[in-house]
């Protein structure tokens, strides 16, 4: 019920735009992280960083690997609960 209040997904979001948005999206978190172990002055902070922005490349990672398997095992690729259409699946 409460995706129904959001809205439906954009038409041009499609499970090829998803996974090369999460690749990219790696990325810039990879460029950040390296980036922040130089910018940042405090041990402190470079630990609190290199954890939050290493967790989000993980995540985004791992979210394309699900995005894969689910192409080539089923068709339920989801996104906010909402099924993105393309890849292998018959639609």
């Amino acid at each position: 019920m409460l995706v129904t209040l959001l809205g439906d997904l954009p038409s041009w979001l499609n499970l090829d735009v998803a996974r090369n948005a999460a690749v990219g999206l790696a990325v810039a978190g990879t460029i950040l992280l390296v980036s922040s172990m130089f910018l940042l002055r405090t041990i402190a902070l470079r630990v609190v960083s290199i954890v939050i922005l290493g967790c989000a490349v993980v995540g985004l990672l791992h979210y394309r690997s699900v995005l894969d398997h689910c192409d080539t095992h089923s068709c339920a690729c989801t996104l906010f609960g909402q099924e993105l259409k393309g890849g292998g699946c018959k639609q």
